[in-house]
This record gives structure tokens, C-alpha cells and sequence, in this order.
């Protein structure tokens, strides 16, 4: 075997373990291999890894199809599942197991956790496992509770190998191992053997930095003395115990009492560090294994943080080092006001909690997928591609013989590209894959943050960004309505002065909780926006302006300083790995979702159901996510390139994010997908060759109308791929379908669909622009090339009249265009209205999609598709005058100046890149400007 850094961590003594298993990494091989080339050397089990695999992929559906026609309950279906998965597993380490002397190659399963304060019970259930399960290698969980201690003790002496879980507090951990030796001696009393009794501490760490950090930021922020050492021990809380754990370890198997034992053959109850993955953006992605590195020891991770520390991994044994210092740590905290021993406390109640509710998940889901399996089954994803299938099918079998699933959740660069400067964005591009599985981690810190909003009596959030800062928020905001402690949530993403003051006439500003998002802290918009909002309630406020503002950024960026400058409420730090439109499941999408009171636990239970549906173990043709990036990525090739959504209202604004994350993603190279949203479902003849139609069905709000007009549209042959929803709820799984769909798309296409190249072209024309208005005092402007019924035209080549300038510039129009109105205007219902008449108006004569994109909205989404994708587009850019004015402080422009110059900008952008473009200003009265508009179109239209 090549050596790696998994491998050389056993030179020093470390087991690595790994902390999921499921059907479809035996049935594939993927466990073996980790065996085999990562020296993996055991694995655990738990009701909430196998619930999301049950409801999430098909690894189980034949198993609980047989189970459920022996008439089988889900409690049985699920001890059936398990015992079998347990049982291939322990198999595939029993070779390991016998050349170590029992050392090493264990499985683990635990019991319900309901017993969790049953010592019966669970002695009970321990035993019925044991014998069950009938493999040597293979060890019960117990949780360390009080009620857990008797259990341990008795089934150490009865012989059964016992993984002792949910651990987290120092004294707790020295009545486990009491209990350990004490049923040694127990059986050791009775004669029997002590030499293949195996048992393991599983210490919880990352949880422990996850409950108390926020605790310590409250102290920081206080400052002073304490503040100081609040910051002292930031971060160092979870390590410090596991050091001091370590000691005790040593102190009580390096003991009279236990060399006694050991001499008898028994071994040492190992501890293992558990909850291992870095919650924490701030912190390094294996900081809880480089640090934990000592003899004797086992460390479980999950497969985000087990592909990192192969990839940059450093082992040495660093463990024992800084005993005195982790001590200080821990005697420290008292000073800061931190009962180390409540906090240990409260995260065993809720760790019982959580296992106990996942517990009931999984019975949840079994009794539907009992239930199912003795049904016709239902596919949440048909596909009707008529002429495209076989094409299809085979783009799917060659993914499968490339290894794409595999290669994705590795985030091997090389799927997209090879050069140096791509690879590194995309290695730095790709912690989506496991964000919900953090986030998840993160709910206890989400509800008691907004627990702390509501308590301090504000009562409206506005969420304020761009691009993927932004859009997510609105897909919340536009969903769902505020529900049970839930807010009322705005999302501001627009330079529209107009908008901003109806915002803060709408909002109680002193009561009102304002968000600045921005991945890079340094985004305009957002900024100017947070500036603006600051300055109003620094007039309400004074010095205390700061409490009514949220910073989510990530870290280490000036949006940082610029928190701890005013004095936030809060800043939520994000991962670094992960692009904006790509972040909708991160705390850009959840922090805001939270405030509105959606329910963000419900979201991300679902989101990893579709995690363990698109996993490297589900082969392709099972994989909704890589299935569906197969269709978009083929059918581009075979020139249909306009994805086009439809979907009821309740769930419309999903489009406008999908926009984002398909136009940006893959836009770029003359190449691309070019997302299609809010143009209404017309007649089978209004359409060309080049669409693909996606339907979005929404199972309890179904659009009849749109029922009928889909199946119109299979019937004349169109492409159409149907998903199901169960409810608004699922928008989240979305998400996440549609990122391993892009990301599979971009792979098929050869381009980097984490990186956006001409994003910045436009920033920079309008940044040389703002720059003439310092020096200038006003916008340079050009001279309308047609000025006609209260509408200005700026247009290459000019007829004689408004019509005829307008058709002789559609008449560049080719089969497999579009028409893109880019609107620098006020949203509201009219404006909407009329240029959707427009939009129906141009596709129904020229056949042609259309898209319908906000400025400066559309410049952080399909404005990369504009200027990189292929030049299909004839783009009509439309400003107006604007009835209001707001200030930007600390600028010499106003918000008005600003989307004047994003317009202008984008404009010289288009034009550079060779594209078809008019601009149409509509004047003061836009009302006025926009009927006047759909007049000329008319008119040019008839003339074609």
C-alpha cells in the first residue's frame, strides 16, 4: 500500500475508524477499499446515518420490500437492516481483527435509544444484539449516562464488547472507565478469559467548542479583563479536555489496579475521539484530529473530514504536548462565567434527545417505505426526453465507467479541469457537499441566537446582499410565511432608491434586525446598504446602533473588522469553501431562514436524505443529482440549452436562485446552460428545438393548469423533467439536487463551474465610472441615438422610427436565441406586468426564450451567462429616471447614481464582448416609458 497520512497516523499508535456506514458502500466496494488502501480499521452505526440512507437512495428498498411482505413492523425491518449491515462489515474486518489479536477491526451498533435510562433495558437489548449479531469483532453502544454505568460495568463482565458513547464531561469519563474495570474484575472473578473483551470511551469534542464558543464571543465582546480571557480560550475548550481526558486514561490503565488485569490478558478501554468533524469555519477542517494524535487512541471521522486528512493531513503525536497549558484552559473557565460540567451536561441530554428523535425518524421513514414497498413505486425525478433518451443513457453509462460520483465527493479538480490556477479554485470550491451535516451540528446555536433576537424585542429582519448572498433569502422570504417564533423577513438585494426608502418607511427601524451578507466583505451593495441602515439607526440609537446588526461573512475579511468596529449583535463566519451560489444551505441561507421561523431542523433531516441519495456508493443511474447534471450537460451538446422552469407561484422564486447557480456556473467558455424562470407556459408552438423543460410539481398545490399544459408539451415531443416535491419544505433538497446537477454538468461541458470570469468586467466599468463622478460630479452620459414618445433609444444603428429601429434590431434574431430584458427599474406589480406582456409578446412571434433579470440583481446571476456564454443573446437594457434619492454615506453619489452606473457599466460589458444591445431609457414617468415601450415592440414585431 502507498503510504498516506491515514496510514502513517498508525506509527503513532492512532486507529482511524469511520463514523458512517450503509448499504451501498459494501454492495460497491467502497468500504473495502477504504480498508484496503486507507487502513481503516473499524466503523460505527447509528439510527440517523441509516435513516437518511433509507429514505434518502435504494440501497434498502428491495430488502424492505421482502421484509415488509413477511409482514414485518419497522422496529423489526430496522434491527434487520442493521444486523445485516453490521454483520457484512464485521466481515470485511475480521482478517484484520485475527492478525491484531483483537486489536483492531471493529463494528458498532447501538441500542434504541430510548434506553437510554433503562440499565435494564439496555443490558437487555445488549445481549439480544450480541448474540444476533454473532461476531467477535463487533462492540454494542451505551450511552454514558448514569442510568449507562451499570450496563457497562455488567456487560464488560459478561464479555460483550461495549463502544461507550455520547460522552462528553471529565468526571463522567472516569465512572466509565471505573465501570470497565470493575466488570474486568467481575469476570476476571469468575475465571473467565479477559484477553478478547474490548471496549472503547467515545469522547464528543467539536460539540463541546460548538456550545461553548458562542459563549465565550459573548464575553469578548464585553471586553476588558474577562474579554481578554474569553479570547484565550476560544477554540481551545473540546482539545484541552481531551488532553486532560488522556491523562486520566494514562493515570488509571498504567495504574496498580489495571496491571493486575493486564497481566490476565485484559486490555485497556481505549479512548476515541468522536465528533471529529470541524463545525467551525474559522478553524482548520482537521483541527480535531492533528491535535488528538496519541498511543492508544482512536479517532472516528466522517468522509468529509477522512478525505481532507488524507489530502493534507501532518501527522506527529501531539497529543500529550501542552498538558499544563489544556489544564489552565479548563481551570479558566469559571473566570468567564462557563460551568464546564452544566455544559457537558446539557450536551448529554441533548445528545440522548437527538438520537432518540432520530430514532423516531427512522421509524417515521420505514413506516413509509413499508408501506411503498408493498405499492407501485413513485419516482420523484422522470425524465420524458423522447428523442434524447438513448443519448442519455449513454452520457449516464459513461459517467459511471469515469467514476464522476466518486471522483465529485474526492473533489478531484480534475473532473473539470487541469490546469494549476482552475484546480486550486476548485479544491477551494467544493465544501458544499458537506455543509448540511455541519449545519446540522449547528442548530442548537441557530435557535438560541434567534431566542436572543426575539428576547431583545426586535420584531422585523432585513436580510441585505447580492448573488448567492441574497438569493436564498429571498427564496425563504417569497416561500414561506413567518411561522411559530418566526419574523417577518425582507431580503434587500437592489441599488433601487426607491425600494430602499419603502423599506425603511416600512420597517420599525430601532426594532429591526438588519443582516449584512457578504462572502468577500467587500460586496458594494450590501456594504452601502449597511452603511445607509446603520447611519439611520445610529440617529435612533447612538453608540448602541451595533445591536440591530448582523454580520455573515467568512472569515478574516474586512466585513469582520468592520463588525467588531460598530459593535454587531453578532457575526456568523461561513465556510470558506464555498462559492456564493452555492451557499444557500450554509448560514447565508439558514441565519435568515431561522429569523423567519421556517424549520430549518426539518429542512436540513431532508436535505441529507438527498445527500445520501447523490452519495459516491449510489450508482449513477440511482443518483438524482448526477442523473439530472447527465440530461443538462448531454442535452446542451445536442443544442438544447435553455432549461426552462415551470413551477406553481407558491414556489416561483426557486427559479430565480436555479438562475444563479446554472447561468453562473456553467456561462462561461461560448458554452453553457441558460436558465429560463417566470416566463409563463405557453401553447407547444411558441417553442423551438432548443428547450428543456424542468416541472417542478408540488405535491398539495398543484397548478392544473400547469398539469395540462406539461403533458401538451410531452405530447408534441418536447423534453420535460418532472420533480416532485412533498411541500415547501423540500426546497432545501433542491438545493442541493441542483448543485450535484450543476456541478455534473460543468464536469460534461469541460468547464470550471465554481469560478465566474466576467462577473467582474461589469464591477469594473462601473467602479471607472463612480470615479468620473467623484472627479465630475455626474455620470458621463451618451447621446440617445432616437428620442420618441417619452422614450430615449441608445441603439448601434438607427432607423427612422422607434419601431423600425427596434425590428431591424430583432431581425438579427436566429433559431436558438434569446431575448433578455435587463430592467433597471423599480419591482413592483405594473412594472411586472408589463414586462411580461413583453416577454409573451417577443417569444410568441419570434419563438425565441426570453428571460426577465432586475439590475443590479441579474449581474451577480445570469450576467456571467451575457458575456461568457455563447452569443446568442439580444439583450434590451431598460433605465428610467428615479422618482426618489438616497444617500450613500461616507460617497459622493447617491444609490440612484450607483444603478446608473451598474447599468452603463454592464452595457460597455455587453458591447465589448460583441453582443446584440439596445438601450431604452423610459424617462420619469416609467408607467408611461413602458407603455410607450410595448407599443414600439408591437409595432417592430408586426413589421417582421
Amino acid at each position: 500500500m502507498e503510504e498516506n497520512p491515514l496510514l502513517k497516523l498508525q506509527t503513532f499508535g492512532q486507529s482511524i475508524w469511520l463514523d458512517t456506514i450503509r448499504r451501498g458502500m459494501l454492495v460497491t466496494g467502497e468500504l473495502a477499499q477504504l480498508i484496503e488502501e486507507d487502513g481503516l480499521r473499524g466503523v460505527t452505526v447509528n439510527p440517523s446515518i441509516l435513516e437518511k440512507a433509507i429514505s434518502g437512495s435504494h440501497d434498502y428498498d428491495q430488502a424492505v420490500r421482502v421484509l415488509a411482505l413477511d409482514n414485518k413492523k419497522e422496529a423489526d425491518i430496522y434491527e434487520a437492516l442493521g444486523v445485516e449491515d453490521v454483520q457484512r462489515a464485521a466481515d470485511l474486518f475480521r482478517p484484520m481483527y485475527e492478525r491484531t489479536e483483537g486489536q483492531h477491526g471493529f463494528v458498532s451498533l447501538e441500542v434504541a435509544p430510548a434506553l437510554a435510562h433503562d440499565t435494564a433495558g439496555t443490558i437487555a437489548e445488549a445481549r439480544r444484539f450480541w448474540a444476533e449479531l454473532d461476531r467477535p469483532n463487533v462492540m454494542i453502544k451505551v450511552p454514558a449516562t448514569r442510568e449507562g454505568l451499570p450496563a457497562i460495568q455488567q456487560l464488560t463482565a459478561e464479555g460483550i464488547n461495549v463502544n461507550v458513547t455520547l460522552l462528553f464531561g471529565l468526571p463522567r469519563y472516569r465512572e466509565v472507565a471505573e465501570a470497565y474495570l470493575t466488570g474486568l474484575e467481575a469476570r476476571g472473578a469468575q475465571g473467565k478469559p479477559l484477553d478478547r473483551v474490548a471496549s472503547v470511551a467515545s469522547f464528543f469534542l467539536s460539540r463541546i467548542d460548538v456550545l461553548v464558543d458562542p459563549k465565550l464571543e459573548k464575553v469578548i465582546q464585553t471586553g476588558g479583563r474577562k474579554g481578554e480571557i474569553a479570547a484565550s480560550l476560544h477554540g481551545q475548550v473540546a482539545i484541552a479536555s481531551a488532553r486532560v481526558a488522556y491523562q486520566i486514561y494514562q493515570e488509571l490503565f498504567a495504574g496498580e489496579r489495571f496491571r493486575g488485569l493486564a497481566a490476565r490478558g485484559a486490555r485497556a478501554q481505549r479512548l476515541l475521539w468522536a465528533s471529529t468533524s470541524t463545525k467551525n469555519p474559522a478553524y482548520s477542517d482537521v483541527k480535531y484530529v492533528e491535535a488528538l494524535i496519541g498511543l492508544d487512541t482512536v479517532n472516528t471521522l466522517p468522509l468529509e473530514t477522512l478525505n481532507a486528512y488524507r489530502d493534507h493531513g501532518n501527522p506527529a503525536p501531539r497529543l500529550e504536548e501542552g498538558l499544563p497549558a489544556a489544564q489552565r484552559v479548563l481551570q479558566r473557565l469559571p473566570e468567564v462565567g462557563i460551568d464546564l460540567n452544566a455544559v457537558t451536561q446539557q450536551l448529554e441530554d441533548e445528545g440522548v434527545h437527538k438520537f432518540a428523535v432520530s430514532y423516531d425518524r427512522l421509524m417515521d421513514t420505514l413506516k413509509v417505505k413499508r408501506a411503498a414497498a408493498l405499492k407501485e413505486p413513485l419516482d420523484r425525478q422522470v425524465l420524458d426526453l423522447n428523442g434524447d433518451t438513448a443519448a442519455v443513457q449513454e452520457r449516464i453509462a459513461s459517467l459511471e465507467e469515469e467514476h464522476l460520483s466518486d471522483r465529485l465527493w474526492h473533489k478531484d479538480p480534475s473532473l473539470w479541469k487541469t490546469g494549476p490556477a482552475d484546480q486550486e479554485v476548485i479544491r477551494n470550491a467544493l465544501g458544499w457537499l458537506h455543509v448540511a451535516e455541519k449545519m446540522e451540528e449547528s442548530l442548537s446555536y441557530l435557535s438560541d441566537f434567534v431566542a436572543d433576537v426575539r428576547a431583545a424585542g426586535v420584531r422585523h429582519v432585513v436580510h441585505m446582499g447580492m448573488g448567492g448572498s441574497s438569493l436564498a433569502p429571498l427564496v425563504f422570504e417569497r416561500t414561506f410565511e413567518p411561522g411559530g417564533n418566526g419574523l417577518p423577513l425582507t431580503v434587500l438585494d437592489t441599488t433601487d432608491p426607491t425600494t430602499i426608502l419603502e423599506i425603511e418607511r416600512a420597517v420599525p427601524l430601532a426594532d429591526t434586525l438588519f443582516l449584512v451578507a457578504s462572502k468577500s466583505g467587500t460586496t458594494a451593495e450590501p456594504l452601502a446598504f449597511g452603511d445607509y441602515f446603520y447611519a439611520r439607526v445610529k440617529a435612533l440609537k447612538g453608540d448602541r446602533a451595533g445591536e440591530n446588526f448582523v454580520a455573515i461573512t467568512d472569515p478574516n475579511t474586512p466585513l469582520v473588522k468592520l463588525a467588531q468596529e460598530r459593535g454587531f449583535r453578532q457575526t456568523f463566519l461561513n465556510f470558506p469553501d464555498i462559492g456564493g451560489r452555492y451557499s444557500a444551505l450554509s448560514y447565508f441561507g439558514l441565519v435568515p431562514a431561522a429569523l423567519l421561523g421556517v424549520d430549518v431542523s426539518e429542512v436540513l433531516l431532508r436535505v441529507l436524505r438527498m445527500v445520501h441519495a447523490c452519495a459516491s456508493c449510489v450508482p449513477v443511474r440511482e443518483n438524482p443529482g448526477v442523473v439530472l447534471g447527465a440530461v443538462l450537460g448531454e442535452l446542451v451538446r445536442r443544442g438544447r440549452d435553455k432549461v426552462t422552469f415551470l413551477m406553481p407561484e407558491a414556489i416561483a422564486t426557486l427559479g430565480m436562485w436555479l438562475e444563479q447557480l446554472l447561468a453562473e456556473s456553467t456561462g462561461k467558455e461560448g458554452t453553457g446552460l441558460l436558465p429560463v424562470a417566470g416566463e409563463p407556459l405557453g401553447a407547444p408552438s411558441a417553442y423551438g428545438s432548443d428547450r428543456l423543460f424542468v416541472y417542478v410539481r408540488l405535491a398539495g398545490e398543484v397548478d392544473q393548469a400547469l398539469e395540462r399544459g406539461v403533458a401538451a408539451l410531452r405530447e408534441a415531443g418536447q423534453p420535460v423533467v418532472t420533480v416532485r416535491m412533498d411541500d415547501r419544505l423540500d426546497v432545501g433538497q433542491e438545493f442541493f439536487r441542483w448543485e450535484i446537477a450543476t456541478a455534473t454538468a460543468g464536469a460534461i461541458l469541460g468547464i470550471n463551474a465554481f469560478d465566474q470570469p466576467n462577473v467582474q468586467e461589469s464591477k469594473n466599468n462601473t467602479n471607472r465610472l463612480l470615479t468620473v463622478v467623484r472627479a465630475q460630479g455626474q455620470l458621463p452620459e451618451e447621446q440617445p441615438s432616437l428620442v420618441e414618445d417619452s422614450v430615449r433609444l441608445y441603439a448601434p444603428e438607427t432607423a427612422r422610427s422607434a419601431s423600425e429601429t427596434v425590428a431591424q434590431f430583432l431581425a438579427q434574431a436566429r433559431p436558438g436565441d434569446y431575448v433578455a430584458l435587463l430592467a433597471y427599474l423599480t419591482e413592483n406589480a405594473a412594472t411586472e406586468h408589463a414586462l411580461e406582456a413583453m416577454r409573451l409578446h417577443l417569444r410568441d412571434r419570434l419563438h425565441l426564450a426570453t428571460t426577465l433579470g432586475y439590475g443590479p440583481r441579474y449581474l451577480h446571476s445570469t450576467g456571467q451567462f451575457h458575456k461568457g456564454g455563447p452569443n446568442t443573446g439580444l439583450f434590451l437594457l431598460l433605465t428610467a429616471d428615479d422618482a426618489e434619492e438616497a444617500p450613500i454615506p461616507g460617497q459622493p453619489y447617491t444609490f440612484g447614481v450607483l444603478k446608473h452606473a451598474q447599468a452603463l457599466g454592464d452595457l460597455e460589458a455587453l458591447r465589448k464582448h460583441g453582443r446584440r444591445a439596445v438601450r431604452v431609457d423610459l424617462g420619469s414617468e416609467v408607467g408611461t416609458g413602458l407603455a410607450a415601450l410595448q407599443r414600439i415592440l408591437a409595432t417592430a414585431l408586426d413589421r417582421g
